[in-house]
């Protein structure tokens, strides 16, 4: 199954910067975000990307991309086990600063199924090696990853939430990462999509809605 998924929503965005005094300044702005969402499925795999672009505090514009792939065993059995692997990236760019976040992952855990409810568990632990570049020098800093995803099945509706806690090995502060997707279909074909992100991180936290069509082929 492929699905493609065009959004258009808004974000909220809390950037944290610090002057040149060595202050840390704090902004907040809600700007429309605009997002596409596209993903291939099989009984062993997942593989799926989102684009987005908003607008921080200070008219600053922001370009991101979440890469995923996901590896099952049985697709029949109701415990069976996942590994997967991931790409997130942040651009953001205040005034007399450039930032890039690159985040590559990695996790593995159980796969639970309750088929009669429609239902499956994925707990997980993983790595993850985020690199913040700026002008004025690098940020380093690897952390453990412990999340959960669940999936939710029912007729032509389906509902995705994956939550993760990263735990910093460099800097004191540690992330809540929430993701949700709810998708109803109206055709074979056709339906509309809801998703929520919440995302903290070293100079940034995102709070965003997006709602659009979606397309499945």
């Amino acid at each position: 199954m492929w699905l493609v998924s065009p959004l258009l929503g808004y974000n909220r965005d809390e950037l944290k910067q610090r002057d040149r005094t060595g202050q840390l300044r704090t902004a907040t702005k809600t700007a429309p975000e605009y997002g596409l969402f596209a993903m291939v499925a099989h009984p062993r795999f997942v593989v799926n990307d989102f684009l987005f672009f908003t607008e921080a505090s200070g008219d600053t514009d922001v370009m991101g991309n979440f890469f995923h792939a996901n590896f099952y065993g049985d697709p029949d059995a109701s415990v069976t086990w996942n590994v997967g692997g991931g790409h997130l990236y942040h651009k953001i760019e205040p005034q007399n600063e450039d930032i890039e976040v690159n985040v590559p992952m990695a996790k593995a855990g159980p796969v639970l199924r309750i088929k009669p409810w429609g239902l499956t568990f994925n707990p997980y632990l993983g790595y993850a090696w985020e690199r913040i570049d700026t002008r004025h020098g690098d940020v380093d800093n690897d952390s453990y990853l412990y999340g959960l995803s669940v999936d939710w099945r029912w007729r032509m509706m389906g509902l995705n939430v994956k939550y993760y806690y990263q735990d910093s090995r460099e800097l004191e502060d540690d992330f809540n990462n929430v993701h949700v997707r709810l998708t109803a279909g109206f055709t074979r074909h056709w339906g509309a999509a809801l998703r929520f992100d919440y995302m903290e991180h070293a100079t940034t936290d995102d709070t965003s809605i997006l709602l659009g069509p979606v397309y499945v082929f």
